[in-house]
């Protein structure tokens, strides 16, 4: 009996552990695209490996093996949770994720937009074919010396570890190089380090005061010559500027008095409409790991709004709690916030009224676009029924932004003392992972519709009464090009901090600081509070 007792927990065992084996794979699979068995390198094999084996020590530790189906699922759900986050996210979860969690009011239930339940009940389904050996098993022998090797084994290749983890940079490469599995370890590091307020010591190198001669020059001072209005709209892509999908936004764009680009790359990084609003506030890319807005909220920074003459506003959609809006508006100038709701037709009737009673610098954030897009019902855009959801509801939400929005641009577009501001339309962020891109993708083109869901840039709209021509701007830019683009428009042409990207207005710029070199020199200048002085 005692032998047989052995050879079942030695049989389960192998069974356990080569199905965690297989299910990093498969998550490695579908979490890294460009992951291939054959490019599997032997460390990276060895690491899934001993976290299969880990795992499967637990069969040894349990009498009765029933519980054995009870990790199996936690392990299920930790690769389905990472998998749903990196499709919303583009990343791994990791302690900047967690750090976040209550940051984030209301929007919890957006990601179930990015299931695919395909995939995901895949990891689960194979739990459930496993369970069967074990739904009529009776009681067996523990064996702690054996728990114990396999324990160890499993959990040695972390004490050789020896990677940085500091707000989860590098994370995913490093979970690729290793196994998800392994996630927590990191992120426990990481968060340890978060609670107590520990940052990377990063400091300014001669390549940074070398860029900076250039960069910051000028003025401390000076005065904005013209009103601003900066409208920030949540999650919009350049794809759904149409005259169909939003026909007023459309109808601006071809104004004589308007700049159009439509092909901004995003530059956000671990705090998505945050890091849109530092970008189009201040020119600076965000650190490179983490939400600047939650580190770094007490810094100094280069902000457009605080050299208005006047009081400038900050319209918000939410409560000043999400992305430490009570700390970032006065970072970047504003006096005041005001929180409204995520309805935008209310929204931008209130931008008017501000408008209406003397303000000439604010900023305005929407929301109701944001995923699952669930304004869409408000929109009376007729779309086929076929057209995958996720698309139809992205596109009936943007009609729907498009007619709030539609009350502030006929304003714009007939009111003299509107029409002398510089107004500034812009998306914060992408949204849509490349895999639902993909498939609305195929859907237009089976179709025969003129839209790009693949192509996932921003746009950027600027309305000022010193544009003449109806210039527009087709090449490649970047998000870090919106501040000195309409910087000069405003009359701070002259003041010190340049900005990292070009006036994409001014064809004889050229670019001082490739991409890359301004996301390092950014997050150097922000860990050292640079702009304090």
């Amino acid at each position: 009996m005692k032998e047989k007792s052995k050879q079942y927990n030695w049989t389960v065992f192998g069974l356990f552990a080569i199905m965690v084996f297989v299910k990093t794979l498969i998550f490695d699979h579908f979490a890294f695209r460009e992951f291939a068995f054959d490019s599997l390198s032997a460390s990276a094999l060895l690491y899934k490996i001993a976290a299969a084996l880990f795992f499967a020590s637990f069969t040894f530790l349990l009498r009765d093996k029933r519980w054995l189906i009870l990790l199996s699922v936690v392990i299920d759900t930790w690769f389905i949770a990472n998998l749903v986050y990196m499709r919303n996210n583009h990343i791994l979860l990791d302690a900047e994720a967690f750090n976040m969690s209550g940051n984030l009011h209301g929007y919890f239930w957006s990601v179930l937009i990015y299931i695919e339940w395909g995939i995901d009940l895949g990891f689960y389904a194979l739990t459930a074919l496993f369970s069967l050996i074990f739904l009529h098993v009776k009681r067996c022998e523990r064996s702690w010396p054996m728990w114990l090797v396999f324990c160890v084994l499993g959990l040695l290749p972390l004490v050789h570890e020896r990677r940085q983890h500091v707000y989860g940079q590098n994370f995913p490469k490093t979970v690729a190089e290793t196994t998800v599995l392994y996630a927590p370890y990191y992120i426990l590091a990481d968060y340890r380090l978060m609670i107590r307020d520990i940052q990377p010591v990063r400091p300014l190198e001669p390549m940074d005061r070398t860029y900076m001669q250039v960069l910051d020059q000028g003025e401390d001072s000076v005065a904005l010559s013209s009103p601003l209005i900066i409208v920030l709209l949540e999650s919009l892509e350049n794809w759904v500027m149409t005259p169909e999908i939003m026909p007023n936004l459309w109808r601006l764009t071809n104004n004589d008095h308007v700049f159009y680009a439509n092909r901004i790359h995003t530059q956000i990084v671990g705090a998505p409409s945050a890091d849109g609003q530092m970008l189009a506030n201040t020119g600076l890319l965000p650190i490179t790991a983490g939400g600047t807005c939650l580190h770094y909220a007490g810094n100094s920074y280069p902000a457009i709004m605080r050299l208005a003459p006047d009081s400038a506003i900050c319209l918000l959609p939410h409560d000043t709690c999400v992305w430490n809006q009570t700390a970032m508006s006065p970072a970047y100038g504003y006096d005041s916030t005001i929180c409204y709701c995520d309805i935008d037709t209310i929204l931008f009737q209130k931008l008017d009224s501000l408008v209406d009673d003397g303000y000439r610098y604010i900023q305005c954030i929407t929301q109701s676009t944001h995923a699952p897009f669930v304004n869409e019902k408000y929109s009376r855009l007729k779309l086929p029924k076929s057209m995958p959801w996720v698309m139809y509801n992205f596109i009936r939400g943007f009609n729907s932004l498009d007619e709030g929005l539609g009350y502030f641009i006929r304003k714009l577009e007939t009111d003299p003392v509107l029409q002398n501001y510089t107004v500034v339309f812009t998306g914060d962020h992408r949204i849509l992972h490349y895999e639902k891109r993909r498939q609305m993708q195929r859907y237009a083109d089976k179709h025969g519709m003129n839209l790009t869901p693949s192509d996932d840039c921003l746009p950027l709209i600027i309305w000022s009464p010193a544009i003449h021509g109806n210039p527009r701007y087709t090449d490649d830019a970047y998000q870090m090009d919106i501040y000195p683009t309409y910087r000069a428009l405003v009359g701070a042409k002259d003041y010190r901090w340049q900005g990292f990207g070009i006036n994409l207005m001014d064809s004889t710029q050229g670019r001082i600081i490739t991409e890359d070199d301004a996301y390092a020199v950014s997050d150097r200048l922000i860990r050292n509070n640079y702009f304090c002085r």
